[in-house]
């Protein structure tokens, strides 16, 4: 498999990034980073998180023949995700300046606020949709969690199956794919 064009990860945090990075490698996609740092992001062929979020109208400028795939879900169980990672599991972040930046421009907040990720969520999602208004088959809508995987994204991408599962990493409690 040779994939003609990098290929980029614009969902927000907790909608299937990690399995998604997993999955491009073995499509052929060769240097794949999950949330890279922005001075990295000339030099991969596809990655996703909150810096491919921040910056995917660059990422698009500067490869003019780039796939977009929007994972997502349905917002109440990200927003489930999002409360156990603020909350139940979170990642230290103080002094981490970029990550808190990133954050505070995506979501505008850093903690768990349901209100404002709510608001941020749908922004999200509204402004990749009028982006990619005129341009449709550059962008994918995948839901991962929905059980969405290989026949979605290898169609969008135009590549062949590969005869291994879709990767499902990073689960807290989702049922396990079920398409091969």
């Amino acid at each position: 498999m040779n994939p003609s064009s990098h290929c980029w990860g614009i969902g927000l945090a907790r909608t299937g990034n990690t399995s998604f990075c997993a999955a491009l490698p073995l499509l052929g996609y060769g240097t794949v980073t999950q949330d890279p740092k922005f001075e990295e992001l000339r030099d991969l062929d596809g990655a996703s998180g909150n810096c491919v979020v921040l910056h995917f109208k660059y990422l698009d400028y500067l490869f003019p023949c780039s796939k977009f795939v929007l994972t997502t879900r349905a917002i109440e169980a990200w927003l489930r995700s999002m409360e156990i990672a603020h909350i139940a599991d979170p990642r230290p972040i103080q002094g981490q300046h970029e990550r808190i930046a990133r954050r505070m421009a995506i979501y505008e907040c850093v903690d768990y606020d349901e209100e404002v990720l709510s608001g941020a969520f749908h922004r999200h999602h509204t402004e990749v949709r009028r982006y990619f208004a005129e341009r449709p088959n550059d962008l994918l809508e995948l839901d991962i969690s929905a059980g969405e995987g290989w026949q979605r994204l290898c169609g969008f991408l135009r590549l062949p199956v590969p005869d291994v599962p879709f990767p499902m990493l990073n689960q807290s409690h989702s049922a396990a794919m079920r398409e091969p």
